[in-house]
């Protein structure tokens, strides 16, 4: 009978987890897209601020750095 009572209370917990573990799947997958994002906007970023820097060092107005 416990064993029985055990497996039922299993199983419905299977079913309430699940929707929640497919929740922690998608949201692991949008930090990953995320992360990716951010590395190319980073490398965008520094690619204009070397510009920006060539820029102001040819035209001899230095541009403020930036951190």
């Amino acid at each position: 009978m416990d064993k029985e009572l055990l497996e039922a209370i299993s199983k419905m917990m299977d079913e309430k987890l699940e929707p929640i573990k497919k929740d922690i799947a998608e949201l692991k997958d949008d930090v990953s897209t995320l992360k990716e994002t951010s590395e190319v906007t980073r490398d965008g970023v520094n690619s204009l601020l070397e510009w920006a820097e060539e820029c102001g060092n040819v035209i001899k107005f230095p541009l403020p750095k930036v951190k």
